[in-house]
């Protein structure tokens, strides 16, 4: 599975999901901190990923 790990979000979880056997990356790997939630959905769907965030107004703004 892919996952594509928010920036609110530790870095290590994303090694610790791709230890565990996943396609997993934080925002920071593809350069996208800061980037607008329209930008990372972008991303995440480009990638075939899961996102996960903790973000509870994701997509709102």
């Amino acid at each position: 599975m892919n996952f594509l790990v928010d920036e609110c979000l530790p870095i290590r979880l994303a090694r610790t999901l791709s230890d565990a056997g996943h396609h997993a990356r934080h925002l920071s790997d593809l350069g996208l901190l800061g980037a607008t939630d329209e930008k990372v959905m972008a991303a995440a769907a480009q990638h075939d990923s899961v996102l996960i965030s903790a973000d509870t107004d994701f997509g709102s703004s």
